[in-house]
């Protein structure tokens, strides 16, 4: 406490040092709850502490961390007033806790001390009514589980590794070691014994940037295991990808520890550099992960992905909705590609919701534009007109391509993470696939309302992802991205645009249209008169859809790194012939932005 209360005189050190008593707080143990009785004063000796601030609904209004030295319930101890936060520890902690009688006393006697908390009040009250983007902790420490060879995961930690250096020091610590440095302890009583390995721990930390803790696969957890798994801030699960899911022994032990804060991360090795094996699913229902990779050791891309996610940095890249004028993302893609940015994770509404599960699956911008080419363009999919009671189309011959296409499918089993948006009109809300039938998820989410029949699965009803989430950059935020790239290729609408359509209507009479031989004959293309262009009513529908969520976009223009608007205003929603065109335009509009801010993406530092 010398060093918090430095100018005080040695007799108010020494008071305070027969008044206080010395606790210790075990990682994932709550020192105390919000709105809780209480009034000492605590004193962070060694460890790390969490505060959280919960709002009516429940929901975290305010969060953050407490350090070495850092001052917890300082306001309570003047009010009397019941806890103003939830205060958890994520590290083993050594804390000084002060009695409320005998801070008072001391603070009342010296003036200085009391200015002192005072100020740090002052502070935190200040920093309260900022406004920032809150708070996340960047993971620094990791614990690692797997049943597989001591060789193995010497060369997956020396491939992680290789990431991590690029942005600080690390150190593998594993049982031996932990015993090595801390033997000379072992003839302390426990209570003694305590503080010395917190600050064991706490030297790790400050002296790498970053921890691994390994832990040996046993029938039962050792004193080394329960204490690396407290310190820890995520854990790694580590499995070959044709293992039985249950191999690690010491997973079927974890439910029992109190780790439900920590990151749960899967990470399946892959015995082929092309193909994932299909049935992740298996391993993901062991527990509540929250994310998974796969990773071969051929494959430095799913190392730099798997790096980048554990510390944050993911780049995401979110492709909206605009029917034909999706073709643009190619162009988009195209642009990445000669800049060499990674792209860790993917999201897609409607047309966007395709071109990101083409990428997701391994596909290049040139093998997307074949494939989309074959997909759309050849077969027509949209040409199957019905009696208008539920769509324009029937959907069967769109469905079926769907389905052909892109096959048995798991979201899951791709190797870039994939998330694709729809609307569920059953409960008015965003839906994000993320799991499951690749082929209904972009079924879901490429069904247009009026043009396309919603898509029905297990009783509940969806449409177009751009009813409520055309740009679809918030839900790579959500799901960890780092850094994201949005890009929107519905574009705003030009009175040109709009003239074509004044042609549907009878001049003479604003709002009535004109006589329905002249409509007709709106509709014939004379260049290939078997093929009729798609009624504007299509266009109009998709139009007003993409309408309304145009603040969504707003707000993920505000939270992604890299927002590119495609110009496509002089191109219809179904144009489709016009691919070729848009692919050039999206190239064009956005080679110079990447280009200026690829910096960001290729050398992401950390916060």
């Amino acid at each position: 406490m010398a060093d918090l209360f430095k100018n005080l005189p040695h007799t108010v050190l020494r008071e305070m040092k027969d008044n206080t008593v010395r606790e210790f707080l075990a990682g994932g143990e709550v020192l105390f709850e919000e709105n809780s009785e209480g009034n000492d004063l605590y004193i962070l000796a060694a460890g790390k502490l969490r505060f959280e601030k919960r709002g009516a609904d429940g929901s975290i209004r305010d969060v953050g961390e407490f350090k070495r030295l850092d001052i917890i319930g300082e306001l309570s101890l003047f009010t009397g007033e019941k806890r103003s936060a939830t205060v958890k520890a994520i590290r083993d902690s050594e804390l000084i806790r002060v009695p409320r009688d005998v801070a008072l006393s001391i603070l009342l006697k010296y003036p200085e001390s009391l200015l002192q908390i005072t100020k740090i009040i002052a502070d935190r009250l200040a920093n309260a009514k900022k406004e920032s983007k809150g708070f996340v902790s960047l993971p620094r420490t990791y614990s690692i589980l797997s049943a597989l060879p001591k060789n193995v995961l010497d060369e997956i930690i020396h491939n992680l590794g290789l990431v991590f250096l690029r942005y600080g020091s690390f150190c593998v610590v594993d049982e031996t070691v932990f015993l090595d440095r801390t033997s000379e302890l072992q003839a302390l009583d426990e209570k003694d014994r305590e503080p010395w390995i917190i600050r064991f721990f706490s030297q790790m930390e400050a002296e790498y940037d970053f921890v691994f803790y390994l832990l040996e696969d046993k029938t039962e957890f050792s004193t080394w295991a329960e204490r690396a798994l407290r310190q820890s801030d995520s854990i790694l699960f580590i499995k070959e990808a044709t293992a039985d899911p249950n191999c690690i022994k010491l997973e079927s032990l974890l439910d029992k520890k109190q780790i439900k804060d920590r990151n749960q991360i899967l990470v399946l090795l892959q015995p082929n550099p092309v193909d994932v094996v299909p049935g992740t699913i298996k391993h993901l229902q062991k527990r509540k992960f929250q994310s998974h990779y796969h990773v071969h050791f051929e494959r430095l891309d799913t190392w730099e992905r798997l790096g980048r996610g554990l510390l944050g940095k993911s780049v995401g890249l979110a492709l909206g909705g605009g029917g034909a004028k999706g073709f643009a993302h190619l162009g988009v893609l195209r642009a990445l590609e000669e800049n060499k940015i990674p792209i860790d994770m993917v999201s897609g509404t409607s047309a966007g919701s395709i071109f990101a599960a083409l990428l997701a699956m391994g596909e290049s911008s040139k093998g997307s534009e074949e494939k989309a080419k074959a997909f759309w363009i050849s077969k027509d999919l949209l040409n199957e007109y019905t009696v208008p009671v539920l769509s324009l189309t029937t959907g069967k011959k769109y469905t079926e391509a769907i389905r052909q296409f892109f096959g048995s499918i798991q979201i899951e089993d791709l190797w870039i993470p994939y998330y694709a948006i729809a609307t569920n009109l059953s409960h008015s809300e965003i839906t994000v696939f993320d799991k499951g039938d690749l082929w209904k998820a972009i079924r879901a989410s490429t069904s247009i309302p009026g043009v396309v029949p919603p898509f029905v699965d297990e009783g509940v009803v969806y449409v177009d992802g751009g009813v409520l989430d055309n740009v679809p950059g918030i839900a790579l935020k959500e799901q960890g991205a780092g850094n994201v790239i949005s890009v929107d290729v519905f574009g705003d609408i030009y009175p040109d645009q709009d003239r074509e359509l004044s042609s549907y209507f009878d001049k003479s009479n604003p709002g009535v249209m004109a006589n329905p031989f002249t409509q007709i004959t709106n509709l014939i293309n004379f260049n290939e008169i078997l093929r009729p262009k798609f009624p504007p009513i299509g266009d109009i529908i998709i139009r007003s859809i993409l309408a309304s969520s145009r603040d969504r976009i707003r707000q993920t223009e505000k939270i992604s790194e890299l927002f590119l608007q495609i110009p496509t205003n002089n191109f219809g929603l179904l144009d489709w012939l016009s691919y070729e065109r848009l692919i050039e335009l999206g190239y064009i509009s956005s080679i110079n932005k990447i280009n200026s801010n690829k910096e960001k993406f290729l050398n992401p530092t950390l916060q």
